[in-house]
């Protein structure tokens, strides 16, 4: 099945990216004089246009031709190497810039330049080198074209989508109360949208029902005998104004259209509905565009009051911009419903409940398989109906659903595929990323966010939006799509349903590997680049010894990324030792305690995550670790102090610090301008320059979610607290502002009311805790009616006796 399904179109998305750092003006500053190595990187990226010529072709003719489908293979490869040569350059622009910003000779640029990647001093050959193997490469599948009949430039479109068979109101299972809904809305002839027309969406994944229970619906007694006029259109892919028109023209009127001018048409249909109640049925609608649906409505109006148009749809967007009312999103059966279903179609009529009991509770297995996906039921049922050998059946059971369907039935991947083919490119490698995560997980949007973001999928910061702003707009679409389903425990965490999740798997395979216990370490494919692991303790640190051969490895999770309690074993010496091309590792909650001195070599690391382990330190070496956007470090107990040359993470934007047992914090924070997240900052009582201090908060403009503020009796006076300008930190949710617990005696109250006063928030704040604090009355702002997103006020007061 995968052999059959790579997705080439994730190549587009990847080869944008490479074609917007190739030409950043970094490169050419690096390289001054240096007119070789800028002309081969010229010719990379024209090499690499070249390529991404082909790809609409190879694209639609992988389907059909394995050599077009290796071909695709091994450009992606290509293309992730072409990546890391780009990222690596990127990092020396970085390195160079901060060495010229601060003197090479000073002691700190001294301890660092230790701990600098070997290649850093033969750069400019590895450069030279690499860039000429990515050209020979390059050019020799460029070359295939031909020989593959690939054209440049073509454009393809996905084959029209069959009419869906019609269905028998007694084969359908599980629908009768959303039929009673959806039959009883059409029943009414009260209009609230200021048009006779209602229109009322069907939304919901691929397979899930949506064209039946239409058809249902449509053929109901009471809405054929309440409508005058009725006519059914499969939309699909293009919304082609003219050619839908002239469909319902020719159902309405029962002749065929004779002109070919558009606005003629549309004259016609309008005094063919003039007073007429009417019922149309738009099915499988993509359409997104406002002015394009209003221009073919405007076509209707003159039809009578209470007259209705049903859409079915996938896209939430879709029916938000259609629906003049309520909307209805299809659920997946109940289980009961789910079995009844398969009954129909893998026993048929004749069923007897008392025969085939081992076929029967086999059959139950294999219809939790499909999730309440009717589609999938069905096609299942076919596959096995009048098989009585119950070898088959468990060969079902325990195969892949996919490869079975489309082998057989040929159902169920065209139906779901035709959503993937739908997305925008940038959504396309989102989705794929997705194939990591295990069946049924759970995963926390913010986390996939800053996991899109360490891989490159979002677009860089502009002035308009923030990367993270990018990510939230790509997870809503996707779960507009119903590629995301929100999880019935937690809105905020999202999963997907199993084929989904199947279908993710097929257009990232060779790139993305599920480790678990089963896994065979050694068999790892050479091309993979996205690992995840479930944790455990029982691996075999001797198997696990073949990641060693994973040498371009990009992404190491353990999943599940939630914290749960106890640690796991981590093969972190390979991972350290052989990931030099990582974005992402994570090694939460995990069994390590230090890291070495290599970390430092990960130079394309963008997300780190040591939460919740015991390691005690943090060596210098991770300051030179330029990329990194995201470090997780909450409740590592053991951790007492930070690298006192933090501030040379420039790109740095989450540093999660909860429950770190701090004492200070080193003052080069405040060179972090990108930073988003600081979830607590500690202020020393040393006042010195190489501490954090309470005024360094100013020079963090983006901080948003939680800050806690701890040490304020270290403060001097109110001006130093006003300095913080903490009112206009508008992003900021969370709030805590704490003075120790053995911070002095009353003398101090008037002081720390005037640093109270001047340590007030922006009025965006929607929860406030102050610990510890020791005046005798509060701030007025505290109180103030502008703090009217403030929810949560949390005041611990130390009590003290005045003697």
């Amino acid at each position: 099945m995968a052999a059959e399904l790579v997705a080439g179109a994730l190549l587009s998305a990847s080869l944008q990216v490479l074609f917007e750092r190739l030409g950043s003006e970094e490169i050419p500053q690096l390289f001054q004089g240096k007119k070789l190595i800028l002309d081969q990187l010229y010719e990379l990226k024209t090499m690499l246009w070249s390529a991404h010529a082909l790809l609409n072709d190879a694209e639609e003719k992988q389907l059909r031709n394995q050599e077009v489908r290796m071909w695709l293979i091994e450009l992606q490869d290509v293309i992730y190497q072409a990546d890391d040569l780009v990222d690596r350059i990127d990092y020396e622009a970085l390195r160079s810039k901060l060495e010229d910003d601060q003197s090479s000779s000073s002691s700190a640029s001294k301890v660092l330049m230790k701990f600098m990647p070997p290649f850093l001093s033969t750069f400019d050959k590895t450069v030279r080198l690499d860039s000429m193997e990515i050209l020979r490469k390059l050019k020799i599948l460029v070359d295939q074209k031909d020989a593959l009949g690939l054209r440049e430039g073509a454009q393809n479109k996905p084959s029209p989508r069959p009419p869906a068979p019609l269905v028998e109101h007694a084969d359908v299972c599980g629908r009768d109360t959303e039929k009673k809904i959806i039959v009883d809305q059409l029943l009414k002839d009260d209009v609230d949208s200021g048009s006779n027309i209602s229109v009322i969406p069907i939304v919901g994944m691929g397979g899930l029902g949506k064209t039946t229970l239409a058809q249902v619906v449509y053929d109901d007694d009471r809405v054929q005998k309440y409508f005058e006029l009725k006519v059914w259109i499969t939309v699909s892919d293009e919304f082609d104004i003219f050619k839908i028109t002239k469909e319902i023209f020719e159902g309405v009127t029962t002749n065929k259209c004779g002109t070919e001018n558009f606005d003629e048409l549309r004259r016609k249909l309008k005094e063919a509905l003039r007073g007429k109640k009417f019922l149309f049925v738009h099915d499988d609608v993509w359409n997104e565009s406002y002015s394009l649906w209003d221009t073919l409505k405007s076509s209707f109006e003159s039809g009578a009051n209470g007259s209705k148009i049903l859409v079915t749809t996938r896209s939430t967007i879709v029916a938000s911009t259609m629906a003049t009312g309520q909307i209805h999103y299809l659920q997946t059966l109940l289980n009961e419903d789910c079995w009844q279903l398969f009954v129909k179609h893998a026993f048929g009529n004749n069923f007897d409940q008392n025969n085939n009991r081992n076929l029967q509770a086999l059959g139950r297995k294999i219809v939790e398989k499909c999730k309440g996906l009717p589609l999938a039921i069905k096609s299942l049922g076919g596959l096995l109906r009048c098989e009585q050998n119950p070898k088959k059946w468990e060969d079902i059971l325990g195969s892949d659903t996919w490869e079975e369907l489309y082998k057989k039935e040929g159902s169920i991947l065209p139906a779901l595929w035709l959503s993937y083919r739908h997305l925008p490119t940038h959504l396309k490698q989102c989705f794929a990323y997705c194939s990591i995560f295990h069946k049924d997980y759970e995963f926390d949007r913010e986390v996939l966010i800053l996991l899109w973001m360490a891989e490159g999928f979002l677009p860089m910061d502009s002035k308009s939006k923030k990367m993270e702003e990018f990510g939230k707009e790509y997870l809503e679409d996707l779960l507009s799509r119903s590629f995301f389903q929100c999880s019935s425990k937690n809105t905020s965490f999202l999963q997907m349903h199993d084929l989904v999740h199947d279908l993710a798997m097929l257009v990232s395979d060779d790139f993305c590997f599920r480790l678990d216990l089963s896994s065979d370490v050694h068999s790892l494919p050479t091309k993979i680049r996205h690992l995840s692991c479930r944790r455990s303790n029982n691996y075999d640190l001797d198997k696990l010894q073949g990641l060693s051969k994973a040498i371009s490895l990009r992404t190491f999770v353990a999943l599940p990324l939630q914290i749960l309690g106890g640690s796991y074993l981590v093969p972190y010496n390979i991972l350290l030792t052989n990931g030099s091309c990582l974005r992402v590792l994570s090694f939460s909650q995990s069994s390590i305690k230090e890291l070495p001195d290599s970390i430092g070599s990960l130079i394309h690391l963008r997300y780190l995550d040591l939460s919740y382990t015991h390691i005690e330190e943090l060596h210098e070496s991770v300051c030179s670790l330029y990329h990194l956007q995201t470090l997780l470090l909450s409740w590592c107990i053991n951790l007492s102090q930070l690298p006192r040359n933090m501030g040379r993470l420039i790109n740095l934007r989450y540093l999660d610090i909860r429950g770190v047992p701090l004492k200070e914090m080193p003052q080069g924070i405040s060179q972090m301008k990108c930073l988003q997240l600081l979830s607590q900052v500690v202020l020393s009582d040393k006042h010195n320059d190489d501490v954090f201090k309470i005024t360094d908060l100013a020079e963090l403009e983006h901080l948003s979610g939680s800050l806690s503020i701890f040490g304020l009796e270290n403060i001097n006076d109110a001006t130093e607290a006003s300095k913080a300008n903490l009112k206009d930190k508008k992003d900021l949710t969370e709030l805590t502002l704490s003075w120790s617990d053995d911070a002095g005696d009353a003398d101090s109250s008037q002081k720390e009311l005037d640093v109270l006063d001047a340590l007030r928030p922006h009025t965006s704040l929607k929860s406030l805790k102050i610990e510890s604090y020791r005046g005798t009355t509060f701030s007025n702002w505290i109180a103030d009616d502008a703090f009217s997103n403030l929810v949560m006020r949390s005041i611990a007061v130390v009590l003290y006796s005045l003697v």
